[in-house]
Protein backbone atom coordinates (compact mmCIF):
# COMPACT_ATOMS: atom_id res chain seq x y z
CA UNK A 1 0.00 0.00 0.00
CA UNK A 2 2.85 2.41 0.80
CA UNK A 3 4.49 1.76 -2.55
CA UNK A 4 1.16 2.38 -4.31
CA UNK A 5 0.69 5.70 -2.53
CA UNK A 6 4.28 6.69 -3.30
CA UNK A 7 3.73 5.95 -6.98
CA UNK A 8 0.57 8.10 -7.02
CA UNK A 9 2.39 10.99 -5.33
CA UNK A 10 5.27 10.70 -7.81
CA UNK A 11 2.82 10.76 -10.72
CA UNK A 12 1.13 13.88 -9.31
CA UNK A 13 4.51 15.53 -8.71
CA UNK A 14 5.67 14.81 -12.27
CA UNK A 15 2.43 16.10 -13.80
CA UNK A 16 1.27 18.64 -11.22
CA UNK A 17 -0.11 21.08 -13.78
CA UNK A 18 -2.30 18.42 -15.36
CA UNK A 19 -3.50 17.30 -11.93
CA UNK A 20 -4.44 20.84 -10.88
CA UNK A 21 -6.04 21.60 -14.23
CA UNK A 22 -8.24 18.49 -14.16
CA UNK A 23 -9.10 18.65 -10.44
CA UNK A 24 -10.07 22.33 -10.31
CA UNK A 25 -11.22 22.43 -13.92
CA UNK A 26 -13.77 19.69 -13.34
CA UNK A 27 -15.16 21.56 -10.34
CA UNK A 28 -15.44 24.91 -12.13
CA UNK A 29 -16.76 23.49 -15.40
CA UNK A 30 -19.31 21.33 -13.61
CA UNK A 31 -20.99 24.18 -11.73
CA UNK A 32 -20.70 26.75 -14.49
CA UNK A 33 -22.02 24.20 -16.99
CA UNK A 34 -24.89 23.20 -14.68
CA UNK A 35 -25.98 26.82 -14.34
CA UNK A 36 -25.60 27.50 -18.06
CA UNK A 37 -27.60 24.43 -19.08
CA UNK A 38 -30.36 25.38 -16.64
CA UNK A 39 -30.52 28.88 -18.12
CA UNK A 40 -30.70 27.42 -21.64
CA UNK A 41 -33.36 24.91 -20.57
CA UNK A 42 -35.70 27.64 -19.29
CA UNK A 43 -34.54 30.45 -21.56
CA UNK A 44 -34.19 32.76 -18.57
CA UNK A 45 -31.32 34.69 -17.02
CA UNK A 46 -31.12 34.66 -13.20
CA UNK A 47 -32.66 37.78 -11.73
CA UNK A 48 -31.56 37.34 -8.11
CA UNK A 49 -28.47 36.30 -6.17
CA UNK A 50 -28.40 35.32 -2.51
CA UNK A 51 -25.36 34.75 -0.28
CA UNK A 52 -26.43 33.15 2.98
CA UNK A 53 -24.92 33.79 6.41
CA UNK A 54 -24.28 30.10 6.81
CA UNK A 55 -22.67 30.31 10.26
CA UNK A 56 -25.64 32.22 11.65
CA UNK A 57 -27.98 29.66 10.07
CA UNK A 58 -25.97 26.80 11.57
CA UNK A 59 -26.16 28.47 14.98
CA UNK A 60 -29.94 28.84 14.74
CA UNK A 61 -30.33 25.21 13.66
CA UNK A 62 -28.15 24.04 16.55
CA UNK A 63 -30.11 26.10 19.07
CA UNK A 64 -33.48 25.06 17.70
CA UNK A 65 -32.82 21.34 17.33
CA UNK A 66 -32.98 19.24 20.53
CA UNK A 67 -30.65 16.52 19.22
CA UNK A 68 -27.35 17.26 17.47
CA UNK A 69 -27.76 14.04 15.48
CA UNK A 70 -31.07 15.37 14.13
CA UNK A 71 -29.37 18.67 13.27
CA UNK A 72 -26.68 17.07 11.10
CA UNK A 73 -28.89 16.34 8.05
CA UNK A 74 -30.29 19.88 8.32
CA UNK A 75 -26.74 21.30 8.30
CA UNK A 76 -25.92 19.22 5.23
CA UNK A 77 -28.87 20.54 3.21
CA UNK A 78 -28.21 24.23 3.88
CA UNK A 79 -27.04 26.23 0.85
CA UNK A 80 -24.30 28.85 0.96
CA UNK A 81 -25.25 30.47 -2.33
CA UNK A 82 -28.38 30.65 -4.46
CA UNK A 83 -29.35 32.19 -7.76
CA UNK A 84 -32.27 31.64 -10.09
CA UNK A 85 -35.32 33.23 -11.63
CA UNK A 86 -38.18 34.75 -9.66
CA UNK A 87 -41.26 35.12 -11.81
CA UNK A 88 -42.88 38.52 -11.21
CA UNK A 89 -46.20 37.14 -12.47
CA UNK A 90 -46.33 34.63 -9.59
CA UNK A 91 -45.67 36.89 -6.60
CA UNK A 92 -41.92 36.68 -7.06
CA UNK A 93 -41.75 32.93 -6.46
CA UNK A 94 -38.53 31.34 -7.75
CA UNK A 95 -39.62 29.04 -10.56
CA UNK A 96 -36.11 27.55 -10.65
CA UNK A 97 -32.95 28.01 -8.65
CA UNK A 98 -29.33 26.89 -8.61
CA UNK A 99 -27.62 26.36 -5.26
CA UNK A 100 -24.19 25.64 -3.86
CA UNK A 101 -24.35 23.21 -0.95
CA UNK A 102 -21.02 22.36 0.79
CA UNK A 103 -21.30 18.53 0.98
CA UNK A 104 -22.19 18.33 -2.71
CA UNK A 105 -19.38 20.74 -3.56
CA UNK A 106 -16.92 18.54 -1.67
CA UNK A 107 -18.20 15.49 -3.55
CA UNK A 108 -17.68 17.21 -6.91
CA UNK A 109 -14.23 18.37 -5.83
CA UNK A 110 -13.35 14.82 -4.74
CA UNK A 111 -14.52 13.53 -8.09
CA UNK A 112 -12.27 16.05 -9.84
CA UNK A 113 -9.30 15.02 -7.69
CA UNK A 114 -9.87 11.32 -8.40
CA UNK A 115 -10.20 12.03 -12.11
CA UNK A 116 -7.00 14.07 -11.94
CA UNK A 117 -5.18 11.22 -10.18
CA UNK A 118 -6.33 8.74 -12.83
CA UNK A 119 -5.22 10.95 -15.72
CA UNK A 120 -1.78 11.70 -14.25
CA UNK A 121 -1.31 7.97 -13.73
CA UNK A 122 -2.18 7.41 -17.38
CA UNK A 123 0.29 10.13 -18.34
CA UNK A 124 2.90 8.64 -16.02
CA UNK A 125 2.38 5.17 -17.48
CA UNK A 126 3.13 6.41 -20.99
CA UNK A 127 6.49 7.85 -19.98
CA UNK A 128 9.75 6.44 -18.73
CA UNK A 129 10.07 2.71 -18.45
CA UNK A 130 6.36 1.86 -18.48
CA UNK A 131 5.06 2.83 -21.91
CA UNK A 132 1.71 1.20 -21.19
CA UNK A 133 -1.08 1.44 -23.72
CA UNK A 134 -4.28 3.15 -22.64
CA UNK A 135 -7.01 0.83 -21.41
CA UNK A 136 -10.28 1.95 -23.01
CA UNK A 137 -12.30 0.06 -20.41
CA UNK A 138 -10.76 2.14 -17.63
CA UNK A 139 -11.62 5.35 -19.45
CA UNK A 140 -15.19 4.11 -19.92
CA UNK A 141 -15.41 3.32 -16.19
CA UNK A 142 -14.04 6.78 -15.35
CA UNK A 143 -16.67 8.32 -17.60
CA UNK A 144 -19.41 6.34 -15.90
CA UNK A 145 -18.18 7.33 -12.45
CA UNK A 146 -18.10 10.98 -13.53
CA UNK A 147 -21.68 10.76 -14.81
CA UNK A 148 -22.92 9.21 -11.54
CA UNK A 149 -21.29 11.90 -9.41
CA UNK A 150 -22.22 14.74 -11.76
CA UNK A 151 -25.86 13.71 -11.91
CA UNK A 152 -26.39 13.09 -8.20
CA UNK A 153 -24.52 16.25 -7.16
CA UNK A 154 -26.87 18.59 -9.01
CA UNK A 155 -28.50 21.03 -6.58
CA UNK A 156 -31.41 22.53 -8.48
CA UNK A 157 -35.00 23.37 -7.61
CA UNK A 158 -38.01 23.62 -9.89
CA UNK A 159 -41.55 24.38 -8.82
CA UNK A 160 -42.82 21.47 -10.89
CA UNK A 161 -40.88 18.99 -8.71
CA UNK A 162 -40.30 20.20 -5.19
CA UNK A 163 -39.07 23.13 -3.16
CA UNK A 164 -35.86 21.45 -1.99
CA UNK A 165 -32.68 21.14 -4.08
CA UNK A 166 -32.31 17.65 -5.47
CA UNK A 167 -30.51 15.77 -8.21
CA UNK A 168 -33.78 14.39 -9.55
CA UNK A 169 -34.80 17.90 -10.60
CA UNK A 170 -32.19 17.59 -13.33
CA UNK A 171 -33.89 14.38 -14.50
CA UNK A 172 -37.24 16.16 -14.64
CA UNK A 173 -35.68 19.02 -16.58
CA UNK A 174 -34.39 16.50 -19.10
CA UNK A 175 -37.93 15.29 -19.73
CA UNK A 176 -38.57 12.59 -17.13
CA UNK A 177 -41.94 12.77 -15.39
CA UNK A 178 -41.76 14.51 -12.02
CA UNK A 179 -43.38 11.57 -10.21
CA UNK A 180 -40.86 9.08 -11.60
CA UNK A 181 -37.95 11.42 -10.87
CA UNK A 182 -39.02 11.84 -7.25
CA UNK A 183 -39.47 8.07 -6.94
CA UNK A 184 -35.83 7.63 -8.00
CA UNK A 185 -34.53 10.18 -5.49
CA UNK A 186 -33.53 7.60 -2.80
CA UNK A 187 -31.12 6.03 -5.30
CA UNK A 188 -28.95 9.15 -5.25
CA UNK A 189 -26.66 7.96 -2.46
CA UNK A 190 -26.24 4.56 -4.09
CA UNK A 191 -25.24 6.14 -7.39
CA UNK A 192 -22.83 8.55 -5.66
CA UNK A 193 -21.13 5.76 -3.74
CA UNK A 194 -20.99 3.63 -6.90
CA UNK A 195 -19.31 6.48 -8.75
CA UNK A 196 -16.65 6.87 -6.06
CA UNK A 197 -16.06 3.11 -5.90
CA UNK A 198 -15.58 3.02 -9.67
CA UNK A 199 -12.99 5.80 -9.48
CA UNK A 200 -11.03 4.18 -6.65
CA UNK A 201 -11.22 0.86 -8.50
CA UNK A 202 -9.80 2.16 -11.79
CA UNK A 203 -7.07 4.09 -9.96
CA UNK A 204 -6.10 0.88 -8.16
CA UNK A 205 -6.03 -1.05 -11.42
CA UNK A 206 -3.91 1.62 -13.12
CA UNK A 207 -1.44 1.66 -10.23
CA UNK A 208 -1.13 -2.13 -10.35
CA UNK A 209 -0.56 -2.01 -14.11
CA UNK A 210 2.27 0.48 -13.63
CA UNK A 211 3.83 -1.48 -10.77
CA UNK A 212 3.66 -4.68 -12.81
CA UNK A 213 5.28 -2.95 -15.77
CA UNK A 214 8.06 -1.47 -13.63
CA UNK A 215 8.79 -4.83 -12.05
CA UNK A 216 8.85 -6.73 -15.32
CA UNK A 217 12.25 -8.06 -16.55
CA UNK A 218 12.11 -5.87 -19.64
CA UNK A 219 11.62 -2.71 -17.56
CA UNK A 220 14.43 -3.66 -15.21
CA UNK A 221 16.83 -4.11 -18.09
Amino acid sequence: MTSYLKLILNAIKDHLRLFMLVSLGFFVLYYSGLLLLTMIRFGEIPNYVEFYDIFKIYSLIYEGTPSFIDAIPIFIDEAWFETGYKNPNYYGVATWSFMLIPPKMLLVLLMGILLGVFLVLVKYSRAGQCELKADKKLFAAAGMGSVFISLTSATLTWVVCCATPSWVVALAMLGMSASLALWLEPLGNILSISGLILMFWIIGIQVRRIMKSLNSPVAQV
